[in-house]
């Protein structure tokens, strides 16, 4: 499965920690889950998920990778520190080490409007502590409206949430929660897709290993660089001025017509791959429905 398909799960203590459950995220195509610990710090509400180390014991059984969010209640700078030593001094205590990616969940009413100074201040403090590989998770307004910076936030993966749309609507935002509604067993959950595998792969560093190949579009769209060919199947398909179904034709294909392509992506429920032409420009051709995990289950034609 290529990286950009690759699915993670992030939980609380709303969600199972029963062997089953992850059991069955691991049979869904999950390969990492984000497991809240804490939220604020002591003193104050000095929360701790309950359930946290049933569900890092059980997920890693099944073969997870395993990692940690903590929930920002932080307003100002001593604020942020003292809650990034409850979520280090917990972690540490649940036995998440300095392998995992620890995760700064901030999108609460009582922080700052404009947050990236705090955000930083709690991000260094954990690094501090640590854990090298940290990461900032909130909805894509906070990116938009400038209230996280983007360019100066230490944690350079980006954790967007953003549903109902083809994208995640920051440009290179390296994990994308696409849905709050992803079925696992009997549950519904928020699911993840890991598009440079911070999550998902062994993290050497800081750095996530976003791959040379990919590239954010104009439009938010990721590409990845393949090099192939595709044969048009019994059924004629339009190329496209776009990588969506609404843009203008280019020409129809008919069956047995030979595209040459050099990069692919997933849009509007389908593998899109887009066709080099004479004058400089592109075509984009739907070769294939994908499912949710951004695989070709109805192949248009074949590849060769």
């Amino acid at each position: 499965m290529a990286k950009y398909q690759e699915l993670v799960m992030d939980i609380a203590s709303y969600q199972p920690a029963a062997l089953s459950f992850f059991q069955a995220a691991k049979a869904a195509g999950v390969r990492a889950v984000i497991i809240k610990i804490t939220e604020g710090s002591n003193p104050g509400s000095a929360y701790v998920n309950p359930k946290a180390r049933q569900q890092i014991t059980n997920a890693r059984a099944v073969g997870l990778r395993v990692h940690a969010y903590h929930y920002a209640k932080f307003n100002g700078r001593q604020d942020a520190w003292a809650e990034a030593d409850w979520f280090t001094s917990q972690a540490k205590q649940f036995g998440i080490d300095a392998a995992s990616v620890m995760v700064l969940d901030i999108e609460d009413a009582s922080n700052a409007h404009f947050a990236t100074n705090d955000a930083n201040a709690f991000l260094r403090r954990v690094k501090a502590a640590g854990y090298p590989h940290v990461d900032v998770y909130s909805m894509a307004s906070w990116f938009w409206q400038g209230r996280l910076i983007i360019s100066q936030l230490i944690a350079k993966n980006l954790w967007v949430a953003n549903y109902g749309v083809s994208a995640p609507g920051v440009a290179d935002a390296g994990l994308w929660q696409f849905t709050s509604q992803y079925p696992v067993g009997g549950q519904r959950v928020d699911m993840s897709y890991d598009f440079n595998g911070f999550y998902t792969q062994v993290q050497t560093d800081n750095q996530p290993s976003v791959p040379a190949s990919s590239w954010v579009d104009s439009t938010g769209l990721r590409w990845y660089k393949e090099n192939g060919a595709f044969v048009v199947g019994s059924t004629a398909i339009n190329l496209r001025q776009a990588a969506h179904t609404g843009a203008a034709p280019i020409t129809t294909l008919l069956p047995a017509a030979l595209v040459k392509y050099d990069a692919k992506t997933v849009n509007e429920g389908y593998i899109w791959v887009r066709q080099p032409r004479s004058d400089g420009q592109y075509g984009y051709l739907a070769v294939g429905r994908a499912d949710s995990a951004g695989r070709n289950i109805d192949p248009f034609g074949t590849f060769r």
